[in-house]
């Protein structure tokens, strides 16, 4: 599975470097591509918090249809529009769960996730481990 490990801002940088050298038009195509995936990627920086924040909203920021910024997504990082956002939402629960007790209700609800049930799910199936379990081995 690919990883966001540049981030995608940094991804963005070096693609947009290594289109340089091509004729105008594609330039302008790529750039226009480019432009749309950084400014989900701020929507998602910006209102990861909101459970409500999903594919619609950031296709009307993108200025593409729901269906094509998740193939434009697909395409440069490997994840649709909600596999990064949740990605994105776990990082955020992980450094809390490493900086300080939080309960997992406060991480639940201030990393945008809808239900306890739907962080520990998402939590077991990307991390591998329950949060308890993450927490305990991170305390001993």
């Amino acid at each position: 599975t690919p990883s966001l490990n540049c981030g995608l801002t940094g991804c963005l940088i070096f693609g947009v470097h290594s289109i340089l050298m091509q004729p105008l038009p594609d330039l302008v195509d790529k750039l226009s591509f480019f432009r749309r995936l950084e400014r989900t990627w701020q929507l998602i920086e910006k209102e990861y918090v909101d459970s409500d924040l999903g594919l619609e909203r950031a296709s009307r920021i993108s200025g593409v249809s729901k269906n094509h910024l998740n193939v434009l997504l697909r395409q440069t990082t490997g994840f649709t529009f909600y596999q990064i956002l949740i990605r994105y939402r776990l990082s955020r629960a992980i450094t809390m769960m490493e900086s300080k007790n939080y309960s997992i209700l406060e991480i639940v609800l201030e990393n945008g996730f809808k239900s306890r049930n739907s962080f520990e799910k998402n939590f077991r199936g990307l991390i591998g481990t329950t949060p308890k379990k993450f927490r305990d081995n991170r305390d001993s």
